[in-house]
């Protein structure tokens, strides 16, 4: 219960709902992608790992549970980690091997014998430090298996203080190499069997990984590269490939050629088309749809009153213009219901993409910086000049009537009104009019989310 009769401002219209159908809510028809990609996982049999790459707000989450979810229901094994969740586990090896071994565990105790072999590998991979702090969580996500055995002995030679203990910790450790590479030869080998008796491959969903501290992603990509790669097994990586290229210059240095490093643990990168204004009539229909949806979530619909209506054309001039992600046009609808219909709808719907894609020039208008009113102008100029609008158009006038609405803020007394008139002038300050100086001071305030009275 909200304690109020208004719809709650959850943002559940994107999040995957485990009992319908997959892709139940498919707005933006992206069904016939995993069904692509299905096709392309069936024929992958030496395994590996392929990443589908989209910007944050594109809707990889999303895609990527509704295709996991269509995988189960088509006989696969599959298992969706959110690394972020879990990036302060020392190595991504004991996330991934402890999903596998679940995954894979069957009447015959395989899942057991997974376990097993994974703990020898941790043992050999984590440092001694890092063995002590997740012993317990070893135990927890592989049963029994003791993954500390010589814990104690080092912890005597720290209090003995004796030299020629840590070096013969160390000669032991060198004695140990070839045992620690049967280790990992023998988890590989155990896991390779159990993936070959399934009938469709195993897929294993990585999401959130470009969220991740730099080193827990590097170091998830090697590993599966390294200890994974196998037939049968597929790995998807959901990620923004950019913010994860930068992820691996901050771990090797800013001249390092992150592509080039990543092709060698990725198979193949696959773009997730998002809605952009290049697919023109597509596009339209497209943002058309998920805007109706959402704001009827809200129990609003474009044409019950001038100022749904005004914001919804306007919401659809900057969906366009900003290219606005999904995530982008969900939180547009929400702040629209928290601030209420009002009659300024087109100045509204300016100043909340605004607030979500350039929050400093916000800030700016709100303390009544002059300043934050030029860079402002500057900004729709460059976005008037992405979008390509026909200047005789209304998205084109709309924007020019926004930049004269600035100027009048800066110069009440000597700004001409070309484009701020008649119906452009209604829709963006309403039918009553507001004077050009308190414009941008009223509608701020309606969405400035102030806990002050």
């Amino acid at each position: 219960m909200t304690g109020t009769n208004h719809p709650p401002l959850a943002f559940s219209a994107w999040q995957f709902d485990p009992d319908q159908p997959p892709f139940h809510d498919d707005r933006l028809n992206r069904q016939r992608y995993a069904t692509r990609l299905t096709d392309f996982v069936g024929r992958l049999g030496a395994g590996g790992a392929i990443a589908i790459d989209a910007p944050w707000g594109g809707g990889k989450t999303w895609f990527g549970r509704n295709w996991a979810a269509q995988l189960r229901a088509a006989g696969h094994k599959v298992a969706f980690i959110d690394a972020f969740e879990q990036d302060y586990i020392e190595d991504p090896f004991m996330v991934i091997a402890a999903e596998l071994a679940t995954l894979l565990d069957d009447s015959e105790g395989s899942g057991r014998l997974l376990r097993g072999r994974a703990a020898a590998v941790m043992k050999a991979i984590l440092p001694l430090s890092a063995r002590m702090l997740v012993g317990a969580v070893g135990r927890l996500a592989f049963g029994a298996a003791d993954l500390s055995e010589d814990i104690q002995q080092v912890v005597d030679a720290a209090q003995d203080g004796v030299a020629d203990r840590a070096e013969k910790s160390i000669e032991k450790k060198l004695e140990e190499h070839e045992e620690e590479k049967k280790s990992f030869v023998e988890y590989r080998r155990a896991l390779a069997e159990f993936a070959a008796k399934q009938d469709k491959p195993v897929v294993v969903f990585v999401d959130e990984l470009d969220r991740c501290n730099p080193l827990f992603s590097v170091r998830l990509i090697e590993r599966v590269k390294h200890f994974f790669e196998i037939p049968n097994v597929v790995f998807v990586l959901l990620l923004n490939r950019e913010q994860l290229e930068q992820a691996v210059k901050g771990m090797f240095g800013r001249e390092t050629d992150a592509a080039a490093y990543l092709s060698k643990f990725v198979r193949f990168f696959f773009r997730l088309p998002a809605p952009s204004a290049e697919r023109n009539s597509q596009y339209r229909s497209q943002a058309t749809d998920f805007l109706t949806q959402e704001l009827s979530r809200y129990g609003f619909e474009p044409s019950q009153n001038r100022a749904v209506e005004g914001f919804y054309a306007a919401a659809l001039v900057w969906v366009h213009a900003a290219r606005l992600s999904l995530r982008d046009m969900e939180k547009l609808c929400a702040l629209f219901a928290l601030s209420g219909p009002i009659g300024p709808a087109g100045l509204l719907a300016y100043l909340i993409t605004l607030k979500l894609r350039e929050p400093s020039i916000f800030d700016g208008l709100l303390s009544g910086n002059r300043d934050a009113h030029k860079t402002a102008v500057e900004w729709i100029n460059g976005c008037a000049d992405s979008a390509g609008f026909a200047s005789d158009s209304t998205h084109a006038t709309y924007l020019a009537a926004l930049r004269e609405l600035h100027f009048g803020s800066l110069a009440p007394d000597k700004t001409e009104r070309k484009y701020l008139t008649g119906h452009i002038a209604s829709w963006i300050v309403g039918e009553t009019g507001l004077s050009l100086d308190r414009a941008f001071a009223i509608v701020l305030a309606r969405i400035d989310l102030s806990l002050e009275v």
